[in-house]
């Protein structure tokens, strides 16, 4: 294939509940079941019964992951893979009433996402297993539900391990909902919409609805769309009669839209709703569900690259796993959408769910914040990659998993490519060909590719990983096969710690290589690498041992951030990259008592290191500066530290303690500005211009001895309804109020009133004090606590102290 044209309108599906005059109740209605769940750690034997009791089990909120709240052990058996930490078995329960209102309606429950090998009942009857624990699933509840108690529970058995080659969690640790509906209803994910824009001024648009039909006969509807741009203004509106219904019918629709907006990721307020009634024979709404919208037009070849909306666009992107620190796989909304504000800020546009589906809230985040998405199905395929993963149950269940997973999120408008796996073992082209045919019957409209998977011949786009940082490797596949497009699906691999330096350049495989490079030679890779020259003669910082990496540019696998954009950002042909990875997370360590290898340019507390600073001068179109490293190097007089700064401005000038040392300019494709500084405690202070003369500043000062805690936030209020989570940043200070950037002392937290801890983190691969103690040690300064609500009335105090340490307070007023 030389060149994939695709043109397209999406849609992410919003439920939400609509009066109809016939029924008792909401033409459809659904609601949270997040709320009040019974859950116990083990196996018990009759605990799927209806009558069973569970009053002694803990009652909890989910999204809830059980690993996370377990102690570090090197004998879990999940070992480096999940971190360290505990798997098992679980069981959860929930008591719902009957509603009357459900009288002649189809009640059902919603999960999205529960890891893994999953088995549900209603009143101990089974409803069904899934083993994959990263697409969600819904079962049909309304020939099991019975006047007053209804009793849902669900075994999760995680009791095999490892199951997959990262931290995986374990639990219900996404939403689950209960949808009701009438006997006629949209089936899941019965609105599909696909579009054709000939020209940007014109678009195609093509409507595929599925209806069920529960009731004892067939039925006649009609089918009533409105399309309302971003002002609620109607843009469109069309009306389809459908007669005979039987147990499932396909109405198929098309009309042209003129002048759509255009979304991008530059401008992802371009967004319609398109509302779709389902009418009775007297105009009465059966049911009704609305879509977000987003027009676009994606165009890729080898001769052009990536071109969105005919604009040249560069993939800036970065891998992705779903956990995030203390909470594990069990993200708040609100823990999620911090991390994409700041990958937003950083510069990055694009996002790779590695290697498996996301929660269905980062997809409409992403639609929302303008990311460009690379939707990963499965890390391998029949071949396990680790010995008890999804490999086992590839065969029996990929064909429902993938169809759940293209379903679910083909509508949305940030995601413009599938990949269908990772470093996928053993793989032939057969397979490949036959998961890509499956995807093009369901989704004709975007591009395939799998990440390291070029060898196939059914992917559109050669996904390229580690191989590709190797000198020539992007330049000889083109080569090789000139009218296929590239895409760097893990590129770059760079370690690097926060608030530590080494002057002196570090290879993995010379330094401290992965397990698989034991043994190897470092000699005969040097040639195929991109070096990096060491910043210093002699190591300016011996203290700083492994596993601790390097925050300079220069703890690398085969490159560099700053050799990275030099090779790819002027290849027509190569679509740009995806960073392994954005945050660390749990798992993939070398071995106890590391519990994660640092890849992230954010750590485990999603704090950034210097090297986010990097991407961004390098990404933002913002005017930025940043210096690193910090300013407080007792011992270190008159030693000469390489200080390196960040920016986008073309240049900047030095000061230290008021003295400039000199105004240094950015030369083509250097990307980074570097004074050998005798250190001497004070002030150092970075100052770059604007092409308008505008003045941006970086300093640190030295700081003294830890006197205080001090505490931020990013909010002043919670709400238990709505699921808020604070950040709290606590950062250990002088008596000026200076971070110490080198403190590492434990810290009490206590969270009174109506909140709760939800857990600590400090970013410390090394520290396996469990996240849910109300204690722990900063490290390099800071420390994370996430902060949520509880279904009291009380406002939520927050107290924070040390020995010998001035405490902190804070208080979050309660806003149910």
């Amino acid at each position: 294939m030389n060149k994939l044209h695709i043109t397209l309108l999406l849609f992410s599906t919003v439920l939400f509940s609509c009066s109809d005059p016939v029924v008792s109740g909401p033409a459809r209605e659904q609601r949270s079941l997040d709320h009040h769940w019974r859950f116990y750690p083990g196996d018990v034997s009759d605990a799927h019964q209806k009558d069973f009791d569970d009053s002694t089990w803990r009652m909890l909120d989910l999204p809830h992951d059980w690993s996370i709240e377990g102690a570090y052990d090197k004998n879990n058996p999940a070992g480096i893979a999940g971190a360290f930490l505990p798997t098992g078995i679980g069981w959860y329960r929930k008591a719902i009433d009957y509603q009357p209102e459900w009288d002649n309606r189809r009640v059902a429950i919603l999960f999205d996402g529960v890891y893994m090998n999953s088995t549900v009942y209603i009143n101990g009857k089974v409803l069904g297993t899934r083993p994959y624990g990263y697409i969600g699933f819904q079962y049909d509840l309304t020939d099991y539900l019975v006047p007053g108690k209804n009793v849902i529970a669900v075994k999760v058995d995680h009791s095999k391990a490892p199951s997959g080659r990262w931290y995986t969690g374990s639990g219900i640790y996404r939403h689950v909902n209960l949808l009701v509906t009438g006997q006629l209803h949209l089936s899941r994910h019965g609105v599909q919409v696909q579009s054709e824009l000939e020209r940007l001024d014109l678009a195609t648009v093509r409507i595929t609805s599925t209806l069920e039909n529960h009731s004892s006969g067939p039925g006649s509807v009609v089918l009533h769309q409105i399309l309302r741009d971003k002002e609620g203004r109607v843009v469109h509106e069309q009306r389809s009669e459908k007669t005979a219904i039987d147990r499932e019918e396909v109405v198929d629709q098309q009309f042209t839209l003129e002048d759509p907006l255009l979304w991008s990721a530059e401008s992802p307020e371009n967004r319609y709703v398109l509302e779709t009634r389902v009418l009775d024979g007297r105009e009465n709404v059966i049911d009704e569900v609305s879509n977000v919208i987003g027009f676009r037009k994606i165009e890729v070849s080898a001769e052009k690259g990536l071109l969105v909306n005919g604009k040249k666009t560069i993939i800036k992107g970065m891998c992705m796993h779903h956990d995030a620190g203390p909470v594990g796989a069990a993200v708040p909304e609100d823990v999620l959408r911090r991390r994409l504000e700041l990958l937003k800020q950083m510069g990055c546009n694009a996002i790779r769910t590695t290697h498996n589906p996301f929660a269905p809230e980062f997809y409409r985040m992403c639609d929302e914040m303008g990311f460009y998405v690379m939707d990963e199905a499965f890390d391998g395929w029949e071949v396990a990659k680790a010995e008890h993963d999804y490999g086992n149950y590839f065969e029996e269940w990929w064909q429902q998993d993938l169809t759940e997973f293209i379903k679910r999120d083909m509508n949305h408008p940030s995601v413009i490519f599938w990949s269908i796996g990772n470093e996928v073992r053993g793989f032939t082209d057969k397979r490949q060909h036959e998961l890509v045919g499956f995807i093009e019957r369901l989704d004709p409209t975007r591009p395939v590719t799998q990440g390291e998977g070029s060898e196939g011949t059914a992917i559109g786009i050669a996904g390229m990983n580690g191989h590709g940082e190797m000198k020539g490797a992007i330049a000889d596949f083109h080569r090789k096969h000139p009218g296929k497009p590239i895409i760097g699906t893990e590129i770059t691999h760079t370690y690097q710690t926060r608030g530590v330096y080494r002057t002196r350049t570090s290879y993995r495989r010379r330094d401290f290589p992965a397990p698989w490079e034991q043994g190897q030679s470092f000699d005969g890779l040097k040639d195929k690498i991109y070096l990096i020259p060491d910043l210093s003669e002699k190591e300016v910082f011996p203290e700083s041992g492994l596993p601790y990496q390097s925050s300079y540019d220069n703890s690398i696998v085969r490159m560099g951030i700053r050799d990275y954009w030099r090779e790819t950002k002027d290849k027509p042909y190569f679509l740009g990259a995806f960073r392994w990875t954005a945050f660390d997370y749990l798992g993939e360590s070398f071995g106890w008592p590391a519990r994660t290898a640092p890849f992230g340019i954010m750590d485990l507390c999603g704090f950034p290191t210097d090297n986010y600073y990097l991407y961004q001068s390098i990404w933002s179109d913002k005017p930025m500066v940043h210096l690193l490293p910090h300013w407080t190097h007792p011992g270190k007089e008159n030693v000469k530290i390489p200080v390196v700064v960040y920016t986008n401005t073309g240049g900047a000038e030095l000061f230290l303690n008021g003295k400039s040392l000199g105004r240094k300019m950015l030369k083509e494709d250097e990307l980074q500005l570097v004074w050998q500084v005798p250190y001497q405690p004070g002030e150092l202070k970075v100052v770059a211009r604007t092409d308008a003369g505008k003045e941006i500043t970086k300093s640190y000062k030295t700081a003294g001895t830890p006197a205080a805690v001090k505490i931020s936030t990013d909010r002043t209020g919670l709400s238990y309804k709505e699921g808020d989570v604070a950040h709290l940043e606590i950062t250990i200070v002088d008596d000026k109020g200076t971070e110490v950037p080198q403190a590492n002392r434990k810290l009490h937290i206590e969270v009174s009133g109506g909140g709760r801890c939800l857990g600590l983190e400090n970013g410390d691969i090394l520290d396996h004090t469990p996240h849910q103690s109300p204690y722990r040690k900063t490290f390099n300064g800071k420390l994370l606590a996430l902060v949520g609500a509880d279904d009291t009335a009380q406002d939520i105090g927050i107290t924070v102290s040390g020995e010998g340490l001035a405490p902190a307070r804070l208080t979050l007023e309660k806003l149910d």
